[in-house]
C-alpha cells in the first residue's frame, strides 16, 4: 500500500497551521477533569496525563482531518476524547496483552 508523499506533506502542513490545536485542546480536557476531581495526585502523575490527553488530541486530529465535520464540534471531540484518555490508553494496553498471551 502506498502513499502518496504530497498528501501527507499537505496533512503535516496543515497540522503546523492548526492541528496543534487539538493537542491543546486534548490536554485541557485532562487538566479540567484533574481540577474538578477529588482524588489527590502527585505532579508526575498529572503532568502524564496532560500529555496523554495531548497525544490522543492529535490523534483525534488525524482521524477527523477529512470528516465533513463543523470544526466545533470537532474541538470539543477533541477536548471530550482527551478527557478520557487515562481510560482510553488502558483500555488499548488491555486489548493488546490479551492478544499477545
Amino acid at each position: 500500500m502506498s502513499q502518496d508523499p504530497q498528501a501527507f506533506d499537505a496533512i503535516a502542513e496543515e497540522f503546523k497551521k492548526t492541528g496543534w490545536l487539538f493537542a491543546v485542546l486534548g490536554a485541557l480536557g485532562m487538566l479540567a477533569r484533574l481540577i474538578l476531581t477529588d482524588e489527590k495526585y502527585e505532579i508526575i502523575r498529572w503532568t502524564r496525563m496532560v500529555i496523554a490527553g495531548a497525544i490522543v488530541g492529535v490523534i483525534c486530529y488525524f482521524s477527523l482531518y477529512n470528516a465533513d465535520i463543523d470544526p466545533f464540534y470537532k474541538s470539543v471531540l477533541c477536548s471530550i476524547s482527551g478527557s478520557i484518555a487515562p481510560e482510553a490508553f488502558n483500555w488499548a494496553r488491555r486489548k493488546f496483552l490479551q492478544k499477545t498471551k
